[in-house]
């Protein structure tokens, strides 16, 4: 990162010595040598001054030339131990002024140490707030995206919403309007049902009511058989066949509705035949077939409304 790390820089001294500690051994050490110092100038000062006041000869003080020898040597004894103290102290003074020179180096490295260590933790601190910025702005911006995804889904839900709405009162309406054609629709075939009740009976036509089962087969008129295969209740619809025995063939009747009349011809006469359903259910049908009266049943018809007709006048 461009700093460089004064740890891997080893100095002189490889001990692990802080700087409190430099600083305290460096003051005892220079106590010690101020206090031995001022301890002999005090003893060496007051020797001075008691021999003054007894005014006392060295000679006569310890008597005898021996004593003054014993003592001579004593002094060069003591001067050696000086000197040898003093040449400790030279030493001390050279290994304290190291250590006062190590205490500068370790200040500065100490220095270094703080400053990298630092610029590391400012370093740190910026790329940890980038990086959370990155973070927080992808956040955000997904938060977005998915708030106007919701905004989208509620406006289609309500779009959906507003149509099915639309949808089912169009098909309350269609089913309003169906309902009132389909009444129409009864009621006009109600009203073709009794026109063609009035026809029949005016065309001298003999009506065959029947009942039939699904599934049976009936013949409702010699030679003219009637079997119903399948019903609708719900729409009124139904299929089946008729089969005519003379003509030996087969009509199919296919997705028959009720009231609508399947007209045929047999061979054997020129009026027609009509087949009429009027109630389907789920398990028979009811209807009747209209049979052409025979021209000698239509004359002996004729003249028994003429008969009944002349005695109503009389």
């Amino acid at each position: 990162m461009g700093v460089t790390n004064p740890m891997l820089n080893p100095v002189e001294n490889k001990w692990p010595v802080t700087e409190p500690e430099y600083g305290r051994k460096s003051k005892a050490v220079w106590v010690v040598v101020v206090a031995l110092a001022a301890v002999l100038g005090v003893s060496a000062y007051y020797g001075y001054l008691a021999l003054n006041r007894q005014n006392i000869q060295v000679s006569q003080l310890f008597g005898s030339q021996a004593a003054l020898s014993a003592l001579g040597q004593r002094v060069d004894s003591a001067e050696g131990k000086l000197t040898e103290l003093t040449g400790g102290w030279e030493g001390l003074g050279q290994r304290v002024t190291k250590l006062e020179g190590l205490q500068g180096r370790v200040r500065v490295n100490l220095q270094q140490t703080r400053k990298y260590a630092e610029t590391l933790t400012q370093q740190l601190h910026q790329q940890l707030s980038a990086e959370l910025e990155a973070r927080s702005s992808a956040l955000d911006a997904r938060l977005i995206q998915v708030e106007s995804e919701q905004t989208a889904q509620r406006s289609q839900l309500a779009q959906v919403e507003a149509e099915l709405k639309q949808d089912i009162t169009s098909v309350t309406s269609v089913q309003e309007e169906t309902g009132s054609d389909l009444s129409g629709v009864h009621r006009q075939v109600e009203t073709n049902a009794r026109d063609l009740n009035v026809l029949s009976q005016r065309l001298d036509r003999e009506r065959v009511d029947f009942e039939l089962t699904k599934g049976q087969t009936k013949e409702l008129v010699p030679g003219i058989s009637l079997q119903i295969s399948g019903t609708n209740p719900m729409y009124q619809r139904y299929r089946g066949s008729l089969w005519l025995l003379q003509d030996s063939r087969t009509l199919w009747l296919r997705d028959q509705s009720v009231h609508q009349p399947v007209r045929f011809f047999h061979k054997e006469t020129e009026e027609p035949y009509e087949l009429v359903v009027t109630d389907v259910t789920k398990k028979f049908v009811i209807g009747y077939l209209l049979v052409p009266v025979p021209q000698e049943a239509v004359g002996t018809l004729a003249d028994q409304r003429t008969a009944i007709d002349t005695s109503g006048d009389d």
